[in-house]
């Protein structure tokens, strides 16, 4: 038996709530009733058009990002490589600054997926992104099943990168949960206010 003395007590208390506290899983983002529109001329209403695709991924988007400019040739191959497998790819320019017809230039010059205007940043609020290649993937129900980056590699991709969203993409197709739902996003801060 061990004897703890009183005076230790309440501080042993407040360590173990705090342990317990900090183990209780994050509730994951829940997406939000709004219609975007995009640079390919159509609009998208969350979540009522996840429906249309297995999944969809939103990848938050700032022209002005170095770090986003480096990861545009992993979200192509991406979306090359998932698209036939009813995957989506949406970019969200949640930037105070974001226009349609910047976004649609941008997105025609560069050949990039979808590029959509989330006025106010009411998407990436409710979702949680705050920086550039942020990536959401959202099922036809309109849960999140992963969140953060593509991979761990901010500038160059290198053999040992964890590709984390091929990954969680490759899983939730497969029928599984993502072995890692959660990864931690490179890029710069959204400007959105």
């Amino acid at each position: 038996m061990v004897l703890i003395s009183r005076s230790l007590r309440p501080a042993l208390f407040g360590l173990v709530l705090s342990l317990a506290v900090g183990c209780t899983p994050s509730r994951a983002p829940e997406t939000p009733a709004l219609t975007l529109a995009d640079t390919s001329g159509a609009s998208t209403t969350l979540p009522g058009d996840l429906a249309r695709s297995k999944l969809t991924v939103l990848v938050f988007y700032a022209d002005h990002c170095p770090c986003f400019r480096v990861h545009e040739e992993r979200i192509k191959e991406l979306d090359k490589a998932y698209g036939p497998k009813g995957v989506r790819f949406l970019l969200v320019d949640s930037e105070v600054e974001a226009t349609l017809e910047r976004d649609t230039e941008s997105a025609r010059e560069r050949s990039l997926p979808p590029i959509a205007i989330d006025p106010g940043a009411k998407l990436a609020d409710a979702l949680g992104a705050q920086y550039a290649t942020y990536s959401v993937v959202l099922d036809e129900g309109g849960r999140v099943r992963y969140r953060g980056g593509l991979d761990t590699d901010k500038n160059r991709l290198t053999n040992d990168a964890k590709p984390y969203l091929r990954d969680a993409l490759d899983d939730l197709l497969a029928g599984r949960d993502p072995r890692v739902p959660e990864g931690k996003a490179l890029g710069c801060a959204l400007q959105t206010r």
